[in-house]
């Protein structure tokens, strides 16, 4: 036999850590709000450890207590004495295996007449319940569950069937005491939904993890038992293990079942009962014909699971390199070095044997092989609706330079915001919202997904390579000695001014490139962000105190970009782009996305062929 899983209580219980994970986030933020806290709160943390470790038994409260004792008061922070002791018995609590699920607590305790202090000190251990498993299931996988452990479970299932799960509520224990009698009035019937919904349940435990319905440290809770994060490391076999078959049984589910056949008028003795109880589970999911319309919950589909299949990051990154070397095309780099390659070939550098010469030679010589500047003007047309393109070679990308400054003018707006409410301690709801940002972001990514198939990718590496390329000849002391600069930069401003008709702002593209591409790739690697429908687009935190969020010294913001290098991407951009205050207030409002289809969408061939018998010929 297989241990037996509460799965609607598990769920409850991780759904109750997960709210006070967010709760200590916050007391910790509020701790690294204040410049240098960082060392501070790694103090309290140790400190939490050592008392749990020197006193295994120790309460949450009486941790606080000793905490607030023991800890010198440099090391609380921005925190007070008590918010620093709340800070952490959250922190004990959620490194215990005990429940935290208040309204678990309070039926147990109400069914078992004690305290819930009393009954989590140890005596009473069938009515500690750790992520939907009894007491009897820990020390038993053959045991059944008790008496006592059965009624709280359906207890809890009724309350839950009749949303009655508030434990602050000032009818809530009469509201138990009712589901009580309900549950002895029933009992028999109780015994039998419960027998058959064993029989149909049993699962690995690991499928539950993977479903979202039990944390996955109920992995080890029963051996070896320690505190969730000293049994991270175990090497030993953990119990219960993730492969480990249990019969998952939700207590919500079997007094839905109990209640319907009451209401049908099914006695515990009616020779069909087993046959008419596996109906009743059907008929709970409208799995059979004929359930009434009342019978079926009303469950509806995600429509955000799939989402996120309209924005495909490896698109992404290819429109990235893509506007990077757009970027450098507007400063000229590209006819630089072809006018560069003609002065070779005509004999007017004073070049002699070396690196430089025989990269000019090669890139004479494979000039055939290489994009010309018309296919690669038609590719920005694509992607960017950059001017230049040949509209016969496929539809410009009119969408972008608006989603572009939106995208751009609301993380600007919602940084800004957040600049000044910390400088004036304000607690205004700020103009622009996460989910501005979040909108914003998702139709740009969008639209560049969109418009980053077909050659894309491929010409996206052949510009790359190209861009190192010229990087590393034009950096090159023998060919700036020819020219007499200093930088590469230079010699694009020299080549430009003497031999194409003037110089370029090359500060401007080259500033635009680069914090263009982190735009881009943080687009990319924020996919899920932008496609969730709940949660923070951007890190408060890491955009208020970046200094919290050190990265190391070969980091690379156009690979790995954070929240705070979009910040200062997008600030800079605007700045050089010379967008003033006023648009980038306008812009960061929201409006309705553009429609488009996740994939490019081909003229069907009926109006292809009206078209050309109009005389008007469209690109295959």
């Amino acid at each position: 036999m297989s241990r037996i899983l509460l799965i609607d209580l598990a769920e409850r219980e991780m759904q109750a850590r997960t709210r006070l994970k967010n709760r200590i986030d916050e007391l910790q933020t509020q701790s690294r709000r204040v410049s240098g806290q960082s060392a501070q709160l790694d103090v309290i943390l140790k400190e939490v450890k050592r008392i749990t470790r020197e006193k295994p038994g120790i309460t949450p409260e009486q941790l606080g207590q000793e905490l607030q004792r023991e800890l010198p008061e440099t090391a609380r922070g921005a925190l007070s004495i008590d918010q620093t002791a709340r800070l952490a018995e959250l922190l004990a609590r959620l490194n215990s295996d005990n429940p935290v699920d208040d309204f678990y607590k309070a039926v147990a305790a109400e069914v078992a007449r004690k305290t819930w202090k009393e009954l989590s000190a140890g005596s009473d251990p069938e009515y500690v319940l750790k992520y939907g498993l009894f007491g009897s299931q820990r020390t038993s996988m053959t045991a059944d569950l008790g008496v006592n452990e059965r009624e709280i479970a359906m207890v809890c299932g009724l309350l839950q069937l009749d949303n009655l799960a508030d434990p602050a509520h000032d009818k809530f224990t009469t509201r138990i005491a009712e589901r009580q009698g309900e549950y002895r009035q029933h009992l028999a019937l109780f015994d039998a939904a419960y027998e058959r919904a064993k029989q149909r349940s049993e699962v690995t435990l690991q499928s539950q993890i993977d479903n979202g319905t039990v944390s996955k440290s109920v992995i080890g809770c029963i051996e070896p038992d320690h505190s969730i994060d000293d049994r991270v490391d175990e090497t030993r076999k953990q119990v219960p293990g993730a492969d480990e078959l249990v019969r998952a049984i939700s207590a919500r589910t079997v007094a839905q079942v109990v209640r319907r056949l009451a209401t049908e008028k099914i006695t515990p003795n009616d020779p069909w009962l087993a046959s008419r109880i596996d109906t009743a589970f059907s008929r709970l999911t409208g799995a059979i014909d004929g359930a009434p319309p009342s019978s079926i919950e009303i469950d509806l589909p995600d429509l955000e699971v799939e989402s996120g299949v309209d924005i495909d990051p490896e698109n992404l990154q290819a429109v990235q390199a893509i506007y990077f070397t757009y970027q450098l095309e507007e400063m000229r780099m590209f006819q630089v070095v072809e006018r560069i390659v003609d002065l070779f070939r005509q004999g007017m550098l004073p070049l002699g044997r070396g690196y430089v010469s025989d990269f000019l030679y090669h890139y004479y010589q494979k000039a055939g092989e290489r994009m010309t500047e018309g296919e690669r003007r038609d590719l920005y047309f694509r992607c960017f609706g950059a001017p230049g393109g040949n509209p016969n070679m496929g539809e410009p990308n009119r969408d972008f330079n608006e989603l572009w400054l939106r995208f751009l003018s609301a993380v600007s707006s919602f940084s800004r915001q957040l600049s000044v409410d910390r400088m004036l301690r304000s607690n205004v709801p700020v103009a622009v919202s996460q989910e501005q940002v979040r909108k914003a972001g998702r139709d740009l990514a969008a639209n560049l997904s969109r418009n980053g198939y077909g050659i894309a990718y491929n010409a996206a590496i052949e510009m790359q390579q190209s861009i190192l390329d010229f990087k590393t000849v034009l950096t090159n002391p023998d060919l700036r000695n020819v020219f007499g600069a200093r930088d590469m930069w230079q010699v694009i401003d020299l080549v430009n001014a003497n031999y194409l008709g003037g110089a370029r702002n090359t500060h401007r593209f080259r500033t635009q490139s680069r914090n263009g591409a982190i735009i881009i790739r943080w687009l990319a690697n924020h996919v899920q962000a932008l496609t969730n429908i709940a949660g923070p687009v951007l890190l408060i935190d890491q955009i208020v105190d970046p200094q919290m969020f050190r990265v190391e010294s070969n980091h690379k913001p156009t690979i790995d970009p954070t929240d705070w290098d979009l910040v200062n991407a997008c600030e800079q951009w605007l700045a050089v782009g010379g967008v003033q205050g006023q648009s980038v207030e306008q812009y960061a409002q929201p409006i309705e996305a553009p429609i488009t289809s996740a994939r490019p969408i081909g003229m069907p061939q009926f109006a292809r062929d009206a078209l050309d018998s109009a005389g008007i010929s469209l690109p295959a």
